[in-house]
């Protein structure tokens, strides 16, 4: 008897043991489910944190006011099937657990094509994005989160997420004020530039193309004209010059770009010379291998001689590229309210090669030799106001090409940005980098390339080897 309630104890003992582990198992799992709509619970050990949100992006996240819809057109466990789709809908799922304000929505748009009603203005497809506030709406295209490059074999690959960057800035989009209105001008054989179009529109500016012979340029804040091959008119330039001068209000900015392409453009010339800019023909080279793009003379990086938006830059010590330029000159630095400054500078071991010269040029044969401007900015301050209108000179618009924004190891699109920010009095600035899931690439410059491969090839060669034979001896004659 006493047997049998011993036993009966330990199966009570037993059973309530069962149902308390039971009861535990519920609550850790309710625990981790809660936890998991607020924080992530994956641990993310890649070199640049790519599965997580950047701290600009958390910070910016704190500050909304207003609720913001993301909605993505695809099932959510159909948004995937490979590194870069996991990794961008990773970071979407961290939106939401950053902000209370964010709702993110993952919408079967095969199932559900009804969807598509509300927003009867969007070409939509499957896997886009849609973030809305209000009344405002920004479409992100499923292949808009990831930059692309082209293989050995002329494929089209994905080189890097952007997935943050084009998230954050079409939230930034429908809840933030007012955006600046930038005219990208067209016709006279102008270079396009795609690339640097996108990255002004991802970082909410508003973009529209505008021909100077039939278009005007009201209500527009900055424009762009882009090594033109055509020399403009004198209606064009008077068009340029009544939009800088904007009734007396001034506060407008005109980038523009040269290029080797360029021919003789006297209308043209004549306008930049009133605001201390000349351009001559020829192409600026680099005798320094260590001074250039992959051993390339003729893509030679710039100094940063304006210490204002050097400071701006998360590492100053990132190049700046600017290949195929042609020689800028400064005609004067102050003059009748116009005053001109170097913001990026050739080196002095940088030269011109005269557009006129043979295949037998030697670069010690050049008359012009750096330092020399490579990027300019010329503003106009009027007498009694605090506002200014400005030229930003460029020596090459190769400094837009894939080369150098789309490259994490050159700043030239941090710069820019910063750049365009201040002049455009945009107070908040939020710069995102891709995120590559490849391994860390090596730095580009050829001093770099020329070091390491030294190091590598003869100076670690060298140490083995010599380590080895010590070795040998020490054993031989020990």
């Amino acid at each position: 008897m006493k047997d049998l309630f011993q036993k009966s104890k330990m199966n009570l003992i037993f059973g309530l043991l069962a149902a308390l582990l039971l009861i535990g198992v519920f609550l850790l799992n309710g625990i981790a489910f809660l936890l998991s709509s607020r924080h992530s619970l994956h641990i993310d050990l890649t070199a640049n944190a790519a599965y997580k949100i950047g701290e600009d992006t958390a910070a910016a996240l704190t500050l909304l006011q207003e609720p913001v819809e993301v909605f993505v057109l695809s099932a959510e466990e159909a948004f995937g099937g490979s590194n870069y789709l996991n990794q961008a809908k990773r970071v979407l799922l961290e939106y939401p657990r950053h902000s209370d304000k964010v709702h993110l929505t993952f919408v079967d748009y095969a199932s559900n094509p009804s969807f598509a009603v509300g927003f009867p203005d969007l070409a939509l497809s499957h896997g886009d994005l849609i973030v809305r506030s209000g009344s405002r709406v920004k479409h992100i295209k499923m292949n808009n989160l990831f930059h692309y490059a082209y293989t050995s074999a002329g494929g089209l690959t994905i080189e890097s997420s952007r997935a943050e960057e084009a998230l954050t800035s079409a939230i930034l989009n429908v809840t933030g004020d007012e955006l600046p209105k930038i005219a990208v001008l067209t016709g006279n054989g102008v270079f396009e530039s795609k690339l640097f179009t996108a990255l002004l529109a991802d970082n909410n500016y508003e973009l529209a193309t505008v021909n100077l012979a039939t278009e005007s340029l009201d209500g527009f804040d900055a424009a762009l004209l882009l090594t033109p091959t055509i020399d403009l008119s004198e209606n064009a330039l008077r068009k340029l010059e009544g939009f800088l001068y904007n009734n007396g209000a001034y506060g407008k900015v005109l980038l523009y770009a040269a290029g080797v392409t360029q021919g003789a453009m006297p209308n043209l010339d004549a306008f930049l010379a009133e605001w201390g800019l000349a351009f001559q023909n020829g192409a600026v080279f680099e005798t320094k291998a260590e001074r250039t793009y992959q051993f390339q003379p003729y893509y030679p990086v710039a100094d940063y001689v304006d210490g204002r938006y050097k400071s701006m830059l998360r590492d100053a010590n990132m190049p700046f590229l600017m290949p195929l330029a042609r020689p800028m000159g400064l005609l004067f630095t102050a003059k009748d309210g116009f005053y001109v400054e170097t913001l990026l500078a050739f080196g002095q071991s940088s030269g011109v090669r005269p557009a006129d010269a043979g295949e037998d040029f030697a670069p010690e044969r050049a008359e012009t030799t750096g330092p020399m401007p490579a990027l300019a900015l010329s503003g106009f301050y009027p007498a009694g106001l605090t506002v200014r209108s400005c030229i930003v000179a460029a020596a090459s618009a190769g400094m837009l090409e894939p080369v150098a924004l789309h490259n994490a190891s050159l700043a030239n699109s941090e710069y820019l940005l910063a750049l365009f920010a201040d002049l455009l009095g945009k107070d908040a600035l939020i710069t995102i980098q891709p995120k590559s899931l490849a391994g860390k690439t090596l730095g580009v410059t050829s001093a770099q390339v020329t070091r390491l491969g030294v190091l590598l090839a003869g100076v670690l060669p060298l140490l083995i080897l010599g380590a080895g034979m010590a070795v040998w001896l020490l054993r031989r004659y020990k």
